[in-house]
């Protein structure tokens, strides 16, 4: 199978609390599913509709089953099923849930029974690619990397992180998650094609790092602890949907939120009406200039006037094509340093008119 077939992603590789911000007071938005933890993130926010859009059936295959088993599961039992806590019953209650789902979702997990058993939450691509560099990480600098995620604070671990990990073989090992032949042959990734050189992916994965251990602890950010450690687990730090306080509420919320099957640039056929809020992840990973534009232009073509949107920047950094999308530079510069995701630019703003002329 292509990527677009793929199960790339199923975890969490950005940090909610950004799109949370960036979109609040907005009613209908549309969010790229990706692992199904954006959408279902986004149902913290007081938005009456969320879209999840992905172009890839699988993963919105992964959203519709991690939406039939929270509606089913209480906190711990979900874990338990999705793979980030213990359990020896998932293809058992997998079979409980699965009336639950569209024929179309049924025949696929029944043909990934063994992605179930192992737990769907760190069966993506990205996730065993990300376990693979943790344990390269724990054979160079396993003692140290303990004693970065169990600094007392931010002090004690920016200096961790200068005597035991700046300028080391570390270094090289986190750089891996950003080089090109990773995502081309490893992943399969189309984003291959549009990153920069190694030397500019390695400093900027550096400076991001390095800014990190500067700025908030690492054990709470559920991306760093999968590059750190390969997994999460449920005493650990986790996507904001999960946490305690969110899952029931979250739970309650599961009837807002809805699956199309479909691309950005698709908007203004899937006759979905206007959208004010658009979590658009790093579509431009995934773009040349002329397919970015015209992913901008399905936006254009459905947004309601001052319609907000986030945005994420990995490596393919490309102004965005109209005029009428006003960045708000100062929110964004705010959301980039509080994200807890680390590798991001994150771009938010408002769209101050409906369509694009």
């Amino acid at each position: 199978m292509g990527f677009f077939e793929n199960l790339n992603f199923s975890s969490a590789n950005e940090d909610g609390e950004s799109e949370l911000a960036a979109l609040a007071g907005a009613a209908r938005i549309v969010c790229l599913t990706g692992s199904g933890t954006r959408p279902l993130d986004m149902l913290l926010s007081d938005a009456e509709e969320i879209i999840a859009l992905d172009v890839n059936p699988t993963q919105n295959a992964l959203l519709a089953l991690k939406m039939a088993a929270m509606e089913r599961l209480d906190r711990d039992a979900f874990l338990a099923f999705v793979g980030i806590a213990e359990s020896h019953s998932r293809t058992g209650i997998y079979q409980h849930i699965r009336q639950y789902l569209s024929p179309a979702v049924q025949d696929h997990w029944d043909r990934h029974l063994r992605k179930i058993e192992g737990g769907v939450w760190h069966a993506g691509k990205w996730e065993k690619l990300l376990l693979w560099n943790a344990r390269c990480l724990k054979l160079f600098r396993g003692r140290h990397i303990n004693a970065l995620l169990a600094a007392p604070d931010v002090q004690a671990q920016t200096k961790i992180w200068q005597d035991k990990f700046a300028h080391s073989a570390l270094r090289t090992a986190i750089e891996m998650i950003g080089r090109d032949w990773i995502w081309r042959w490893v992943m399969r990734e189309p984003a291959g094609e549009f990153l920069p050189k190694p030397q500019e992916v390695g400093k900027r994965l550096d400076d991001d790092f390095e800014a990190t251990a500067r700025t908030f602890l690492f054990r709470d950010s559920d991306f760093a602890m999968l590059v750190f450690r390969g997994r999460h687990d449920a005493q650990g730090a986790l996507p904001v949907h999960l946490q305690p306080q969110n899952y029931d509420l979250v739970k309650s919320r599961l009837g807002r939120l809805h699956i199309v099957e479909g691309g950005i640039s698709d908007l203004p056929r899937l006759e979905l009406g206007e959208i004010d809020g658009f979590s658009l992840s790093d579509f431009g990973s995934y773009c040349g200039p002329e397919f970015y534009a015209d992913c901008w232009k399905g936006i254009l073509a459905v947004a309601a006037a001052d319609a907000k949107f986030c945005e994420r920047i990995f490596m393919n950094d490309m102004a965005v094509p109209f005029e009428t999308v006003d960045v708000d530079e100062a929110l964004s510069q705010k959301l980039s340093v509080s994200d807890k995701a680390i590798i991001y630019r994150v771009r938010a703003g408002v769209i101050r008119r409906a369509a694009h002329g």
